[in-house]
């Protein structure tokens, strides 16, 4: 009975600092905010698109052949001028694009930093 206590509550701790429960609690906010900026990178299989969303939210997603994302790396955002300092609910984003983002309105091109 001991250990079976132990095991939930370790389990519980895992949960509540996964990635997907910080996300979790702001999904509503999120979903309701439309999206104000997109910029997409296409590829032989892998789509990529950024999407700057109201409310400070951005959400960094993959498509394979035009169909349903199969990789999806939401955070909150703060801009100062051209500059968004990103914050991911899961550190693979980061890993993945960086912390900070440069955005080159004229242009339509955004351009990440480690």
């Amino acid at each position: 009975m001991k250990y079976i206590c132990i095991f939930l509550i370790i389990g519980t701790i895992v949960l509540s600092c996964s990635p997907e429960y910080k996300f979790n609690k702001d999904r509503a906010a999120f979903d309701a905010s439309k999206v104000t900026i997109s910029f997409t990178s296409i590829a032989d299989m892998n789509d990529s698109y950024f999407d700057i969303k109201e409310n400070n939210y951005f959400e960094f997603y993959r498509q394979l052949f035009d169909s349903v994302k199969n990789t999806r790396y939401p955070g909150r955002y703060t801009r100062k001028g051209d500059t968004l300092y990103l914050k991911f609910y899961n550190n693979k984003g980061k890993r993945l694009l960086g912390s900070k983002a440069v955005i080159h309105e004229g242009k339509k091109e955004i351009v990440f930093f480690k």
